[in-house]
Order: structure tokens, then sequence, then C-alpha cells
């Protein structure tokens, strides 16, 4: 009987793990608003009363969708590499969310959509996720700039803001214009461009 119970959980875990992984595909190609109900539950061969079993709205599977995408991403830009300096650190940082972006596409662009003012819950948890991928970059910019004695205190929550606005905007014209994008090769342009390259320090 117990052996029955676990295979049963084991199955609805499997099930909203694929409607999460079918979602996520939709999203990223098609965007929030041009994913509804049925286009999902079409994709996977179920009902949509199954897919309501799993999850309780289109919103309920966008938010675990990005909240999911968003912890690998956080994980990847955390991550330490000792023998970096501090412009390393920045320039890997920045062209892993290009990459990020390139991949997901419009599934990182719904961070940037003017949702319905009903979207309340929806349009709070996208400010929280942008708030914190820009803290992400912060530490990396004030790391940066902790290295030159001659330059005066900044603003690094700003320049974090700046500096993901303008890789935001670099992923929607690769994705809605079919612009071509090297996240490699911008990556240290875009750092340069924010005066962020770091500078040798200057001795007291």
């Amino acid at each position: 009987m117990e052996a029955t119970s676990d295979r049963h959980i084991g199955a609805l875990r499997d099930t909203r793990q694929q409607i999460l992984d079918v979602a996520r595909y939709l999203f990223s190609d098609c965007s929030y608003l041009g994913v509804s109900m049925k286009d999902i539950s079409q994709r996977l061969g179920i009902t949509k009363a199954a897919l309501y079993y799993h999850f309780s709205s289109k919103r309920d599977i966008y938010v675990t969708v990005l909240d999911e995408v968003l912890v690998d991403l956080r994980a990847g830009l955390c991550a330490e590499r000792l023998d970096e300096t501090a412009e390393e650190q920045l320039r890997r940082m920045v062209k892993d969310y290009l990459e990020f972006g390139m991949r997901e596409r419009n599934l990182v662009n719904a961070l940037l959509l003017k949702l319905s003012p009903a979207e309340t819950e929806l349009r709070q948890f996208v400010v929280s996720s942008r708030e914190q991928l820009i803290e992400l970059f912060r530490p990396a910019i004030e790391g940066v700039f902790a290295l030159r004695r001659s330059v005066p205190s900044v603003d690094g929550r700003l320049l974090a803001t700046m500096l993901v606005a303008m890789m935001d905007g670099l992923v929607l014209e690769h994705s809605y214009f079919k612009k071509a994008l090297d996240p490699d090769a911008i990556s240290g342009q875009i750092v340069s461009v924010l005066g962020l390259d770091a500078a040798p320090s200057v001795s007291a």
C-alpha cells in the first residue's frame, strides 16, 4: 500500500515538472501574455482540468517557472572563482546574464512587460525579482570601484540598475528585432561604457 502511494506521489511530481518544463518553453518562445492554459494543456496532451489540478492559474505556473529559472541564474551569477579579478568577475556576470536572456528570450523579457493593473501580485513578483537581480550586480560593481583610491564613492545600486537596464535592452533587441548579440564580445564593452573597467589604483 505504501509503495503504491509513493508511486502515485512520484507520478504527480513528474507531471508537475513536465508542466513546468513545457510552460517554460512556451513562455520563453511566446511570452507570458502570448500563452494560455489551453496552449500548455494541448502541448502536454492533457485536459485543462488536469492542468488546474496542479496549478490554480497561468500566473501560478509562470511565477513558479520564473522563480525556478531565477534560482538557477542567481546561483550562476553568485559563483565565486578565486582566480578572477573584480573586473573579470563583473564581465563574466554580464556575459552569463546576456546568455541567459538569449536562451530564455521572452521569459526574461517578461520582467519588463507592462502588465495589467489587475495583475497586482504578479507585478509585485516581477518587481521583486528584478530588484534581486540588481542587488546581485551591486557588490560586483562596488568591488571594481573599491580598487580605485582616486575615485570618490559611487552609487553602486544606481550603476547596477543602469547595467541591468542596458543588458535587458540588448536582449529585447535580440529577441524582437533579431539583432545579433555576442555576449562574449559585448560584455567587455558594456563594462567599459559604464566606466566599470578596472583602472590601476593610485597611491595616496
